[in-house]
């Protein structure tokens, strides 16, 4: 389940992430969802404003920085994995 905070320390988040807009060069592709619920598995990521809820803290980078680089999608059916840069444990 992918309950995703942004925050704004690097220290403080568990990976850096990039999101670009060039879906040949993404890691992982992302649909947003809209409630806690509907968070399944590392692509369907709920983004919440609360630290405590998160399941995975992120800090947006440059492209350079980032150990995963995202590219939101535009449906559920297009989310997943795109190369095998899988991270050992789930976000």
């Amino acid at each position: 389940m992918a309950i995703i905070f942004q925050t704004h320390s690097v220290p403080d988040a568990h990976m850096k992430v990039h999101v670009t807009k060039n879906p040949g060069v993404a890691d992982l592709f992302v649909y947003p969802v809209s409630s806690m619920g509907m968070a399944k598995g590392d692509a369907l990521w709920f983004i919440t404003e609360s630290r405590a809820r998160a399941t995975t803290r992120i800090f947006l980078s440059p492209l350079a920085e980032a150990a995963l680089i995202v590219y939101y999608v535009k449906s559920q059916a297009e989310s997943g994995w795109r190369n095998n840069k899988q991270l050992g444990k789930s976000l």
